[in-house]
């Protein structure tokens, strides 16, 4: 019976080391890390929609995605280690009365060797569990090692998100209004270089959460900071650029191609967090703030055909900007559309299982 403690503890650590690399080092996420986010992201979503205007609780999600990702790890190595020392009947052994550990201080000394605390009460019994001890410590060293260095570049991309949903909002805080700012009574070209910029600044997000999927679970309290509603609002923005406006007072299509094939990237990312797209359509932009404005645009009824070809994409907008605690109106304000508020099945954007 022991040695076989011993082989389920080295299957455990061995698991635990393939989390610990996975995580840190390949694109996507570990398979247990991932489920762990994913059932706080549940919980924390289901805590927010009973109350809905206590937004830091949504602020939150991603702390404790970070700490749960890490006492996953930190659990595993514990408990792998406490069966491999419960393999031998004299692994440890009392510095006092030199009678063998039992369960409970076999956990204990295997905690305090990870945690690099020293030796304590109990000493390894033989040159097997003396060596076994060296590695049990440097297997701390690992941990709390990699812990760090997934935990630095995490912080700082969920910084570099922030910065790139204010630099959308800064643009304007709808997508008409978008447009609008950049509207010279001819076109639309001073948004060229702002898009540019974007751009990059997307396809580093992109980046990003493919290499740290636990980003999905960083939100922010505020409209002006929340890259779910920022970024599909510049996709509405782009859609009607694309097809709403005049030939000749548009962007030209490389411009208005890269951020959207750059959108495009970021929203292949969301496969980790299960976040299908949403049940309903969200309702068809409106042109009617543009033509009142004086800018050029097409026959409503051209624009609505246009805009029905991107209704899969439009569909998973709307449930990345749910997956946030967000509603539609966040991007198209309801006063802009003409609408009562579109209130969808809050069901439709929550991460799958």
């Amino acid at each position: 019976m022991r040695p076989l403690l011993g082989i389920l503890g080295l299957l455990i650590l061995g698991y635990a080391l393939v989390e610990l690399l996975w995580t840190t080092f390949l694109e996507g996420g570990a398979p247990l890390t991932t489920r762990i986010c994913q059932g706080l992201a549940k919980v924390f979503l289901s805590i927010h929609r009973r109350r809905p205007g206590h937004r830091k609780v949504m602020a939150a999600m991603g702390l404790f995605a970070v700490v749960g990702t890490v006492i996953v790890w930190t659990t595993l190595i514990w408990a792998g280690w406490t069966l491999i020392y419960c393999a031998g009947e004299r692994s440890l052994i009392s510095t006092d009365t030199r009678q063998p550990a039992d369960v409970v201080a076999r956990a204990y000394f295997a905690g305090y060797t990870i945690f690099t605390l020293g030796l304590g009460d109990y000493r390894p019994e033989g040159g097997l569990w003396q060596i076994a001890t060296s590695v049990a410590a440097g297997s701390g060293f690992l941990l709390f090692g990699l812990a760090i260095a997934y935990t630095v570049p995490v912080v700082s991309a969920a910084t570099q998100k922030r910065q790139l949903a204010l630099c959308i909002w800064s643009l304007g805080k709808a997508p008409d209004d978008i447009i609008l700012r950049a509207w010279n009574g001819m076109d639309t070209t001073a948004l060229g270089p702002h898009l540019v910029a974007l751009t990059s600044m997307l396809a580093l997000l992109g980046e990003s959460h493919l290499t740290y999927p636990v980003l999905h679970y960083f939100h922010s309290s505020k409209r002006s900071s929340s890259v779910a509603a920022r970024v599909a609002c510049l996709d509405e923005a782009l859609t009607v650029l694309e097809c709403g406006l005049q030939k000749g007072c548009s962007l030209d299509l490389p411009s208005l191609g890269a951020a959207r094939e750059a959108i495009t990237e970021f929203l292949q990312t969301l496969k980790p967090a299960l976040i299908a797209p949403a049940a309903e359509v969200p309702p068809s932009p409106s042109l009617r703030s543009l033509r009142e404005s004086g800018v050029p645009v097409v026959e409503d009824a051209l624009f609505d055909a246009a805009v029905g070809s991107l209704a899969s994409r439009r569909r998973l907008l709307l449930a990345l900007v749910q997956n946030e605690g967000w509603t539609w109106e966040e991007v198209w304000p309801a006063k802009i559309l003409g609408l009562t508020p579109f209130r969808p099945n809050p069901a439709a954007g929550a991460s799958g299982s």
